[in-house]
């Protein structure tokens, strides 16, 4: 029955932690996880195409390195996973914010760090779906995440819209403000 409890309440504690971690990575890196965010909302094909080999590269690395029966090899591909997390989270945490950001035009009265908590607990919860978030959301929001990290530690940012272009953009938001609180 020991075994039963220490199983659930670690869970429990994973599911409390998750959000608190991405949001204290928005609280202590905000510059970095809103370039993710920006990198999230406005090319999110070019952030998952710069994920998968990213992750790939990053996952092979550690294989590698953690199968050769030497200690210090293995604790580079140690090393390694760690730093393939940490970019990971970086990713998620700017998912979170983009999350957070879009459900602020749902829910008032809200401020950011509301925000941030509420992105972070959506993100988690649509990771728990069983077979679609473990099999689609993860997969596809995690590759984003990566791709979207790589470009905010990188500091690239898309190129600016031209003014037609933003107009645009800012009469469909506009738009979609209008609907969301009419209904």
């Amino acid at each position: 029955m020991a075994d039963v409890y220490t199983v659930t309440l670690s869970l429990i504690g994973i599911l409390l932690s998750v959000p608190a971690l991405l949001v204290a990575l928005n609280l202590f890196m905000p510059n970095l996880t809103r370039r993710a965010q920006t990198r999230l909302a406005e090319t999110p094909g070019r952030s998952f195409f710069l994920g998968v080999p990213v992750t790939a590269a990053i996952a092979l690395f550690v294989a590698i390195t953690t199968s050769v029966n030497f200690g210090p090899v293995k604790a580079i591909g140690f090393i390694a996973a760690l730093v393939g997390m940490g970019i990971g989270s970086i990713g998620g945490a700017g998912l979170s914010r983009l999350l957070g950001e879009r459900l602020a035009l749902l829910a008032r009265p809200n401020s950011e760090l509301t925000n941030l908590v509420r992105g972070a607990v959506v993100y988690e919860l649509a990771a728990l779906v069983p077979l679609v978030g473990w099999f689609l959301f993860i997969p596809i929001a995690g590759m984003m995440a990566m791709g979207a990290a790589t470009f905010a530690l990188l500091k690239w940012l898309p190129k600016p819209v031209s003014s037609n272009q933003s107009a645009v953009i800012s009469e469909q938001t506009a738009v979609t403000s209008n609907q969301l609180t009419e209904h």
